[in-house]
């Protein structure tokens, strides 16, 4: 439903529970499928005047929520927009948002415990400073740069950025444990809640569309070049099945030699053949196995999230000072880290030992299976 004013208003419902199906939609729609901008308000719209002619409550006349948005999923969401979203289900964009949305409020939440614990004005170096600073970067090219190249297939700039990842990594440790302190000033606890607050902002409002473009720029503007060139063609595949769709490096090869041998054998051109090389993509990685794969993508942040634990619990056991209030917020944190990161790997481990198999492909190629 649209306001008078050009903005989208949420649809009137006769009952509480009618909305809280209408929320459970939204949801699951928004969780398991990705849908393009306003169709969950256009399908929430239709579904209430449906519901007001019928005059019945949704659940009755439209089912299970979950059971719905999967279908509404399988009949309006295209294969152009399914194959821009990653194996994991994120929007060009939507990651590098995120990863804004994530660091502002880890810099608040920092600007907290250390007032709580050290007082309004908080003494910083250069190095702590410089090593705070170096970590919320590192926050942002985890888990918002590094993804947002993969998806776009740029699989050597992702390469180059995981490099720096590591980097970061050995320069935040050095900055807060090996370096001397030296000179130091003292700073507003407060500052770092409107450092988070920007960050937040940031993240929040800036529109994940430009980002995903100025990300797939390289590769966008590749688009012309491989529809009269069958190798940049090929090449591009591989890129995506390995990057957007993570599957693995030998099947990859596998699905570009079988579609390399079909154009031989036709002599016709990969564009002719197979059609758009992203809907290509999505229709070889489709399949029983695209969870696995998902799981599979989950398994690196999980290794850096195992070794910040590690290394906050090492730092925090090497010069424990129990009369301090930082050193058992440092214990708080610790234990919800720890319960975070037990239920993420067990959730991980679960999703990895069955066997998975990817779907079967289109034509001129199989399935990617993993």
């Amino acid at each position: 439903m649209i306001r008078t004013d050009g903005r989208e208003r949420k649809p009137d419902w006769p009952c509480d529970d009618d909305a809280q199906w209408a929320a459970e939609f939204e949801f699951a729609l928004a969780l398991g499928h990705t849908p393009p901008d306003g169709l969950a308000e256009q399908v929430l719209e239709e579904a209430r005047l449906t519901v007001a002619e019928a005059g019945l409550p949704v659940r009755e006349v439209l089912g299970d929520p979950a059971a719905y948005a999967d279908a509404v999923a399988a009949e309006r969401i295209d294969e152009a927009h399914r194959s821009s979203v990653d194996v994991e289900g994120f929007a060009a964009g939507d990651r590098f948002t995120s990863s804004l949305l994530m660091a502002g409020g880890q810099v608040a939440l920092f600007g907290a415990v250390l007032w709580a614990s050290a007082g309004l004005w908080i003494p910083v170096g250069w190095a702590t400073g410089g090593a705070g600073l170096l970590l919320a970067v590192l926050v942002v090219l985890v888990t918002g740069v590094i993804p947002e190249l993969r998806a776009a297939g740029r699989l050597r700039a992702g390469r180059v950025a995981i490099a720096c990842a590591a980097v970061l990594v050995v320069a935040c440790a050095v900055g807060f444990t090996a370096v001397p302190r030296g000179p130091q000033v003292s700073v507003p606890a407060p500052s770092l809640f409107v450092v988070g607050a920007l960050l937040g902002v940031l993240g929040w409002r800036v529109p994940p569309e430009p980002v995903g473009r100025w990300f797939r720029g390289k590769a966008a503007a590749a688009a012309e070049a491989i529809r009269s060139d069958d190798e940049a063609w090929l090449t591009r595949l591989s890129a995506l099945l390995r990057g957007r769709h993570g599957v693995s490096a030998g099947n990859a090869r596998r699905c570009v030699a079988e579609a390399r041998d079909h154009l031989a054998a036709s002599g016709g051109s990969a564009v002719g053949e197979f059609g758009d090389v992203e809907v290509y993509a999505l229709r070889l990685s489709e399949g029983p196995g695209k969870s696995r794969r998902a799981a599979r993508a989950e398994v690196l942040p999980t290794i850096l999230f195992t070794g910040g634990i590690l290394w906050w619990s090492i730092d925090l056991l090497s010069d424990p000072e129990p009369a301090s209030l930082w050193f058992w917020a440092k214990v708080v944190v610790l234990v919800v880290g720890a319960w975070a990161w037990a239920t993420t790997s067990w959730s991980l481990w679960r999703k990895l030992r069955p066997g998975g198999r990817g779907g079967s492909g289109a034509k001129g190629g199989s399935g990617a299976k993993g």
